[in-house]
């Protein structure tokens, strides 16, 4: 079994230690002492797995006494629809799709079979053009995908 890179380790425990109200807030300068990390791996690990596509937002302080409130956001599907469909009016990624997929599969908006083909999907493999286009094409399947999942709760 493959040991879990610090990244992991740190994102499972703040997954973890978030209050019943999704909210958490700590030191990056402990949190940094806790994992024997320099605090820029805190901040990486902010910045690149509780992002506002992931579903979470983030208030941050620098500094000495600077603090990290991690928030879960927990708004109505409207809303987060929305929000998403904003997301993608410009190019996406593929990390960036994942990240979007995976707060899908997260909030029970598409299931585990609807995450995996839609990852394949929108691929860099599968849509085989420059990276330019690439982007702009899955940006375009979500936009639908998105469209088709507000019309999916309506029906």
């Amino acid at each position: 079994m493959a040991k879990d890179s610090i990244t992991d380790t740190i994102e499972k425990f703040l997954l973890d230690n978030l209050g019943d109200d999704g909210v958490l807030e700590l030191s990056r300068n402990d949190l940094a002492k806790y994992f024997s990390c320099v605090p820029s791996q805190i901040n990486y690990v902010l910045n690149t797995r509780f992002t506002v596509k992931r579903g979470f937002s983030i208030e941050s302080e620098r500094g000495g006494a600077g603090f990290v409130k991690l928030i879960r956001l927990n708004e109505n599907k409207d809303a987060y629809i929305n929000k998403l469909y904003k997301i993608c009016e410009n190019s996406i990624t593929q990390t960036e799709c994942l990240q979007i997929l995976d707060s899908l599969k997260n909030k029970e908006y598409i299931n585990d079979d609807e995450f995996n083909l839609l990852r394949i999907v929108m691929s860099n493999k599968a849509l085989q053009n420059p990276i330019i286009m690439q982007n702009s094409i899955r940006s375009n399947i979500l936009r639908e995908l998105i469209g088709f999942l507000d019309r999916r709760k309506n029906n």
